[in-house]
């Protein structure tokens, strides 16, 4: 059972569940949460919990074809979102905001391309434009919700922290992490020599590439769960920049990093509308 996150005892059941699963994930999340107003934490719950549903479809699974299921279902529950129709308890919260509609149907459009891609990209910029329509879609309805900046540099941020997750989780998938082959030619190994010791000079390498892609300094405006992602991403890709393993909590001045944050963050959201239930999801 998943431990209730500070904060989140005001929310329905599944969507508390589902947020605790995403903040055991990215902790600054959790930490979050409480300088959330309390009329817009549902929202903001909701909107952490997809990204991190989305994340973990996506980025975190070895098998293409349970990716390819999964991101299935997902597009199908977002052109549900689309029209105030909800099976997942993320769900409820999202489709009844008014204006954010026409985000879902857009991120759906996108998904299936992203779970059948397979193919290494050939260099830093085949990989990233590989993710930019669906971060670009995800951004959108994030700027939308939160009256939140929305540019190339937090697309590609958001597209940075799907390459960071992908590093730490497919090293042995099909894709190889979706480590560009110009990285594999610069150290000189094959593909199927990336989990082995070996090629940690090539994993430091590309950690580093994509730490150095993120924003540096204060970025003001950015949605909040954007905000406390970059922070979550620097951490994580300094470490294994390092060549050591990403830390898997971010607990020294956990709250006091969510706080300063926060401080230049976009982070109340509109209100709900009417709301449609329909059937619950699969596990």
């Amino acid at each position: 059972m998943s431990r209730a996150v500070p904060g989140s005892e005001g929310l329905e059941e599944g969507l508390r569940a589902s947020f605790a699963k995403a903040a055991a994930r990215e902790p600054l999340l959790g930490a979050g949460l409480g300088f959330v107003p309390p009329e817009s934490r549902p929202a903001y719950a909701a909107w952490c919990a997809l990204l991190g549903e989305l994340r973990e479809c996506l980025f975190e699974r070895s098998d293409p074809r349970v990716s390819g299921l999964k991101a299935g279902w997902w597009a199908e529950e977002l052109r549900g979102w689309g029209q105030g129709a909800w099976r997942h308890p993320v769900g409820r919260p999202l489709a009844a905001l008014s204006g954010l509609g026409p985000a879902f149907p857009r991120i759906a459009a996108h998904l299936a391309a992203v779970a059948a891609d397979s193919d290494p990209p050939a260099d830093e910029s085949a990989a990233f434009a590989a993710l930019r329509p669906l971060a670009e879609a995800l951004v959108q309805g994030e700027a939308r919700l939160f009256g939140a900046a929305c540019d190339a540099a937090t697309v590609d941020a958001l597209a940075t922290h799907w390459l960071r997750q992908r590093l730490e989780h497919g090293l042995e998938a099909a894709d190889r992490a979706r480590v560009p082959l110009v990285f594999f030619a610069r150290h000189g190994l094959r593909r199927e020599q990336l989990p082995a010791p070996e090629a940690a000079a090539l994993r430091r390498d590309w950690a580093l590439r994509l730490r150095d892609r993120l924003p540096t300094g204060a970025v003001a405006g950015l949605a909040y769960p954007r905000q406390l992602s970059l922070r979550g991403d620097r951490i994580a890709l300094e470490a294994l920049a390092a060549g050591r393993k990403a830390p898997g909590t971010y607990a020294l001045g956990l709250v006091w990093q969510a706080w300063r944050l926060a401080r230049r963050s976009a982070i109340a959201t509109q209100r709900s509308t009417g709301l449609t239930s329909t059937a619950p999801p699969p596990t």
